[in-house]
């Protein structure tokens, strides 16, 4: 188990430093947290917002920088689409959506094993017509059923911009003609949910990452290209 575990992780490793390399030739990218990642000796389920299919790469450089390699929840339907499935499935991504149970069931395996899980709170991308004034869709208790089976804890990641490069409806991102876009992460503390309702549970992490969301929208950082891993 070790050692296939070994080589799942080498291999996400080398497609995030190809998603990386690709990311900066399309975007400027920069990473910002509210303190050192501390899952607290536990397994770690990372929730993101949703916004373009962008984030799967954004959402790779981010775990390899993070040294979190997750293996990332992805609807069953891009299984299906010519390339992406196969490099979907060579990275370790679980497929969702088309047997819920089957896929709580891997993922619970997966953080039993010592690998995090990361889940879309929203599960589908949310295209601008369709988030509220928090700038989120609807989200789902997909995670939380996760994270309880497997006593893990939640780590909030609000993502913004990623649709100013992929935005809903094209088949391929834009190509930066007119200069790279900015696209913002930032990496929340850690979440408890042992003690909360699900509707609490619900609502901690949905807040955490609204407010993010909220902050970067309004006042912008800088950066320039995704950071290397540990940077």
């Amino acid at each position: 188990m070790a050692q296939v575990l070994d080589r799942d992780l080498r291999r996400f490793s080398r497609r995030a430093v190809f998603l990386r390399f690709a990311g900066r030739l399309l975007c400027r990218a920069v990473h910002t947290f509210d303190g050192p990642v501390d899952a607290l000796g536990r397994p770690v389920v990372v929730v993101a917002n949703h916004r373009s299919f962008f984030d799967v790469p954004v959402g790779f450089a981010l775990l390899e920088s993070i040294s979190l390699r997750a293996r990332i929840l992805v609807r069953a339907k891009y299984f299906d689409v010519p390339l992406v499935g196969r490099f979907l499935r060579s990275a370790g991504c679980i497929s969702a959506g088309s047997g819920w149970r089957a896929t709580i069931n891997t993922a619970v395996e997966t953080l039993e094993a010592g690998r995090p899980v990361a889940v879309m709170l929203e599960g589908r991308i949310v295209p601008p017509e369709k988030r509220d004034e928090s700038g989120l869709g609807k989200v789902r208790r997909g995670f939380l059923e996760i994270a309880r089976a497997a006593d893990a804890v939640v780590l909030p990641v609000a993502m913004v911009g990623s649709d100013e490069v992929w935005p809903t409806g094209r088949r391929l991102p834009r190509l930066p003609w007119r200069g790279r876009p900015l696209v913002q992460i930032h990496v929340g503390e850690t979440v408890v949910i042992d003690d909360l309702t699900n509707r609490e549970a619900l609502e901690a992490v949905r807040s955490v990452i609204a407010s993010h969301i909220a902050r970067m929208t309004e006042a912008p950082q800088t950066g320039d290209g995704f950071p290397s891993a540990n940077s």
